[in-house]
């Protein structure tokens, strides 16, 4: 009881205090940062409601702390917020001043946070009277993020009306060295790159397959199972980095990663290379478009990279819809498109709905204890290559074109059904459990997705 009336007695003392400090501007102890001149005059108005709603635990040293800050319990929980807050969303001075842009990543973030009402948070508002944000200032924001899209190349094909949105429609069309692509495509389904000549990067990666092999696990040189599930290649050019985890930077480094893994392909880059300067179209065609390095390992992961960025999958129905043909969707893929922006679009978002951030298996739930059975070294997710503990169980959120395609879903390769996936993430991520009705919506909208590849749908491709 002692314990419990000192407890009370430290918070209703915290809460007194606060309230003072409130009400005498005590706790404002940060002056204003100044908007760069450049900056447009919406923006100056977003800065300000940041500053003042977000900064206490999305802007690490810069918090303003109130009087009691330094009590045990309210600097314990406190630091918790600030941890929480800075690991999701950080705003800096720069980004106050309008020295830094906000990411894509940034926007969809803020914009899901706004339009659900999920900032600030109900428990910070109940010590911080002034925190909530009104409905002007959250549609200042909404307004000024739409605008902010707008201006990204990413928006240039989309019709007027829906270049402020989160999703925007894949290029008709990329510039690349088509020479450069040929020989890519060449080298990307050519078995020599395995150790016994029987794989290719096509194995894992059929593209009459939406970009993969279908299979829970890839399986490699002499019938080896793979501890993971393949991600598509279609488009994977939006990825932030490649891999799950991310391990690669890059589409180049991507390419040499499977050639050399054991598991997968077996071989030893010298002595692919030594194959493939056996044939004398690709010594020719290397000592043409590399003449200064001729037929290398890094020529001819290039060469993949290159041909791999030319995989995109453009003019979907939802493209076509985005360009400004409304009657591409019916009613019930139009309907499952509201769902999914007001559910999904914080980390599905861009030209390829997603493959732009790192995101936790299992944020309102544990994934792991619904699917059941051990966990794997794979299970650990970016942690693998970063160590940092936050990272534990967190994944590249996978790009969602062509998803109808590319089941089994999720890294483990767990779920065959998209309607199961889509019900999954409800719960696991957002802790929401969707109607039937609404996941046959989303995933009405979901198939909307599937595009053409060099003007052929995938579709056909398939058959």
């Amino acid at each position: 009881m002692k314990i419990i009336r000192f407890i009370l007695i430290v918070v209703l003392t915290g809460y007194l205090l606060f309230s003072i400090s409130n009400l005498l501007g005590i706790n404002d102890e940060n002056a204003p940062i100044a908007v760069q001149p450049r900056a447009s005059k919406d923006y100056i108005k977003v800065s300000s409601i940041l500053q003042n709603k977000c900064v206490d635990c999305h802007s690490p040293g810069m918090t303003r702390m109130p009087i009691y800050s330094e009590l045990p319990i309210a600097k314990r929980l406190m630091d918790n917020d600030i941890r929480q807050g800075s690991e999701r969303f950080t705003l800096g001075p720069k980004i106050y001043s309008g020295e830094e842009a906000f990411t894509p990543l940034m926007l969809a973030r803020l914009e899901h946070v706004i339009s659900n009402n999920k900032m600030p948070p109900a428990k910070y508002l109940a010590m911080h009277w002034n925190g909530s944000l009104s409905a002007d200032e959250k549609q200042t924001i909404l307004t000024w993020i739409a605008n902010e899209r707008s201006q990204h190349p990413w928006s240039n094909e989309s019709a007027e009306n829906y270049k402020g949105e989160a999703i925007q429609p894949l290029p008709l069309s990329v510039e690349l060295n088509p020479k450069k692509v040929a020989l890519g495509n060449q080298l990307f389904h050519d078995t020599l790159l395995s150790g016994d000549n029987t794989l290719s990067c096509a194995s894992c990666h059929a593209l009459n397959k939406g970009g993969t092999d279908q299979a829970q696990v890839s399986i490699g040189i002499r019938d080896q199972q793979g501890p993971i599930n393949s991600p598509t290649v279609y488009n994977a050019m939006y990825n932030l980095a490649q891999f799950w985890d991310g391990r690669a930077k890059d589409l180049q480094a991507q390419a040499a990663g499977p050639v050399a893994n054991p598991i997968e392909m077996g071989a030893d880059w010298d002595k692919v290379i030594t194959k493939l300067n056996q044939v004398s179209d690709y010594t020719s065609a290397f000592s043409k478009l590399y003449p200064e390095q001729g037929l290398t390992q890094t020529t001819v992961t290039d060469a993949i990279a290159v041909f791999e960025e030319s995989l995109i999958t453009p003019n979907s129905r939802f493209d076509q819809y985005l360009r400004g043909n409304e009657t591409a969707l019916n009613h019930d893929e139009k309907a499952g498109y509201v769902l999914f922006k007001n559910n999904c679009t914080s980390c599905h978002f861009g030209p390829a709905l997603g493959g732009l951030s790192y995101e936790k298996m299992g944020v309102k739930e544990d994934y792991f204890a619904m699917r059941g059975g051990d966990l794997t070294e794979v299970d650990n997710g970016r942690f693998n290559v970063t160590k940092n503990e936050t990272d534990r169980h967190a994944f590249k959120v996978p790009v969602l074109r062509n998803v109808e395609l590319t089941y089994p879903y999720f890294h483990d390769g767990a779920v065959n059904e998209l309607s199961e996936a889509v019900r999954i993430m409800g719960v696991t991520q957002l802790g929401k459990r969707f109607s039937e009705d609404d996941i046959h919506k989303m995933v009405s909208f979901l198939k909307t997705l599937t595009g053409n590849y060099n003007g052929i749908s995938l579709f056909i491709l398939k058959q």
